[in-house]
C-alpha cells in the first residue's frame, strides 16, 4: 500500500482532476494529471460497471500500486496522478504494464503544455467542488 502522504484521498482532489486534469491515455487505464503545490499523489478509479466483481476491481488497484512502487524514482515532481482503469489491465503482462506507465510518464510534459479539454460539469449542488454558477 502507499503512504497516507502519497495517496489521493479528498473527494476534492478527485473532483478537481476529474473536471480540470489532463489526460494521457493508454490502452490499460488513463491518466489524469495536474499540477500541485504539495509532492506528487496518486488515486485509483476502478468502475463498477467494468470492473464487475470487488475481487477485480481490488486486483486492479493492486497491480497498479505495485508498477507504481516500483517506479517511485520516475514519478513526476509536484503532480497528481488519477489512474483510471480499464478491464484489460488485468490481461496485460505485469512488465508490459511497467513500460506502459513510463511511457505515459515521459507523455506528461506535452500532455501539460496543451489546455485542458472542456467537460461538462456534473455537479447541480451549490456545496459541490466543481459546481459552476449559470452567467
Amino acid at each position: 500500500m502507499l503512504p497516507k502522504q502519497e495517496r489521493l484521498r479528498r473527494a476534492k482532489d478527485f473532483a478537481l482532476l476529474s473536471q480540470k486534469g489532463r489526460v494521457v491515455y493508454s490502452p490499460f487505464y488513463a491518466l489524469r494529471i495536474r499540477s500541485s503545490q504539495e509532492p506528487t499523489k496518486v488515486g485509483f478509479v476502478t468502475s463498477a460497471k467494468v470492473f464487475k466483481t470487488a475481487v477485480a476491481r481490488n486486483r486492479g488497484k493492486r497491480r497498479m500500486r505495485e508498477v507504481l512502487r516500483l517506479l517511485k524514482s520516475e514519478w513526476p515532481k509536484n503532480m497528481d496522478l488519477l489512474f483510471i482503469l480499464k478491464l484489460e489491465l488485468l490481461k496485460v503482462d505485469f512488465d508490459e504494464l511497467q513500460a506502459m506507465v513510463r511511457r505515459s510518464f515521459e507523455k506528461i510534459p506535452e500532455a501539460m503544455s496543451k489546455p485542458p479539454t472542456p467537460r461538462k460539469m456534473k455537479a447541480r449542488k451549490k456545496s459541490s467542488v466543481v459546481f459552476k454558477s449559470e452567467p
